[in-house]
């Protein structure tokens, strides 16, 4: 009890959740998880949850009857409120009252991966899903802190869920174990868990769980995108029970052309489905030390993506600031779409960055990150782009608040540097110095993270030639 204890400020009222969910009623009923029943639920604005009223949240009530009990509950809680990643599932809060085992989470509003495996997705699509889904398993694996890393054991397509913009966010963390880095090879000896069809055979076999583990169960989701089903497949004139065992035999015969799901085979350029295809076949070598890292993974993943849409590469360059503090955010600029205007509410830190976006047509959209709501004394900058006029680079500094009874690492100042002129410094030049130039035309969009402040910022570029 200790632990949920110090989790005390993301405990949610039982009420206000049967109130968000009108007590659980059929019509509310969103899926079947590993956990038990998902709900979708709305709190008012009066509720008293972490994060913003308001928000549509998934609800996911343990049944107490199957298979996961306190451990698992405690350490999906845990992870979620440890970890936080723009490719992972955001927890709102948790209830344990009487004989209910609850968590709350953000909704993501497409569900999951599975039920999207045979539908109108293109290629280019599938493959976006995919690096965000891997950026999100390689967080756990390599970002989460210096000397441990976390194993998930049910990476499975109905665990990937998706938002609005079909950005990938990885779910479900009740089987998950945190093992150290500190050692050539991260293993646990533990009982076998997972999903069939998903699960690494080697694992099963010896009991020993290893972060290439995951990559074997990613590996699977990979080839249920391509191949637009799920990995149990039944028995089939070859006699394969496993999307993974036969995916291995056509790519081994060279016949893989032959299960790819028919909507997009016609799509796939030719370089794009070899890139794809030979590194989801390299997760599923039996021999672990022939599986590649997830950071392998996306490299490419990303090359595949860049030879589907004809080599106009998108990089991510950062993040400063902080990877864990506050929510994730994005601005990728379209093709059709440029920035206009910059507005940064600062004094001794940067507190909110909004930005406002212009397409062709002269339709303006605005966004804002960050919290200037009840500050006082602080000073709005306005950075207004002239129609030939586009970043070329921003400098910065980070810097370490002590504040609200914790240490956070933040942005404490600003400059945009353009083709035409410098801009800033907004806020106070201290801490530790961020620099990066780019060549004109390359910039496509910021990204970052923000709660209440700008706690981190990085850089979206394209390729220019």
């Amino acid at each position: 009890m200790s632990l949920i204890q110090e989790l005390d400020h993301l405990k949610v009222p039982l009420e206000e959740i049967k109130l968000a969910t009108n007590n659980f009623s059929d019509a509310n009923f969103i899926g079947q998880g590993g956990f038990g029943r998902v709900y979708k639920g709305r709190f008012p604005a009066s509720a008293s949850i972490s994060g913003s009223p308001g928000t549509t949240v998934a609800v996911k009530r343990l049944d107490v009857k199957g298979g996961q009990g306190q451990n698992e509950f405690l350490m999906e809680i845990v992870m979620l409120s440890s970890y936080k990643h723009e490719n992972l599932v955001s927890l709102v809060g948790f209830s344990e009252e009487g004989d209910e085992k609850i968590i709350v989470y953000e909704h993501e509003v497409r569900g999951s991966l599975d039920k999207y495996l045979a539908a109108d997705l293109t290629w280019v699509q599938r493959l976006q899903i995919c690096l965000g889904a891997a950026r999100g398993l390689n967080y756990l694996h390599s970002g989460v802190g210096e000397g441990h890393r976390v194993l998930h054991r049910d990476i499975k397509s109905s665990n990937v869920l998706l938002d609005q913009n079909w950005e990938a966010k990885i779910s479900d963390f009740g089987l998950s174990k945190i093992g150290p880095t500190n050692q050539d090879i991260t293993f646990l000896v533990t009982n076998a868990a997972g999903t069939f069809g998903y699960v690494d055979p080697v694992y099963v076999a010896t009991g020993v769980l290893t972060k290439e583990s995951d990559v074997y169960s990613f590996g699977v989701v990979l080839f249920e995108v391509l191949c637009g089903r799920l990995a149990m497949i039944g028995k089939d004139d070859d006699g394969h029970r496993f999307l993974s065992h036969l995916a291995q035999h056509r790519y081994e015969e060279g016949k893989l052309n032959e299960i790819i799901f028919p909507n997009i085979r016609k799509q796939i350029k030719p370089n794009s489905l070899q890139t794809f295809s030979r590194i989801a076949y390299q997760c599923l070598k039996i021999d672990r030390k022939q599986r590649p890292t997830m950071a392998a993974i996306i490299e490419q993943l990303q090359i595949s993506l860049e030879l589907q849409i004809g080599c106009r590469r998108i990089t991510r360059i950062g993040l400063w600031g902080s990877s864990t503090g506050g929510n994730p955010w994005s601005l990728q600029l379209d093709s059709n779409q440029k920035l206009r205007k910059i507005t940064i509410h600062h004094k001794d830190w940067i507190y909110s960055i909004g930005f406002t976006t212009e397409d062709f047509s002269g339709s303006l959209d605005a966004s804002h990150h960050g919290s200037a709501r009840g500050r006082k004394g602080l000073t709005i900058s306005e950075v207004d782009f002239a129609v030939d006029e586009e970043i070329i680079g921003i400098d910065g500094t980070v810097g370490v608040n002590m504040g609200m009874n914790k240490t956070l690492t933040l942005i404490s100042s600003l400059c945009f540097i353009t083709n035409k002129k410098r801009y800033g410094p907004f806020g106070q030049e201290a801490g530790t110095r961020f620099s990066v130039p780019w060549d004109l035309g390359s910039f496509a969009g910021f990204y970052g993270r923000a709660g209440l402040y700008l706690d981190g910022l990085g850089i979206y570029l394209k390729a220019t030639r």
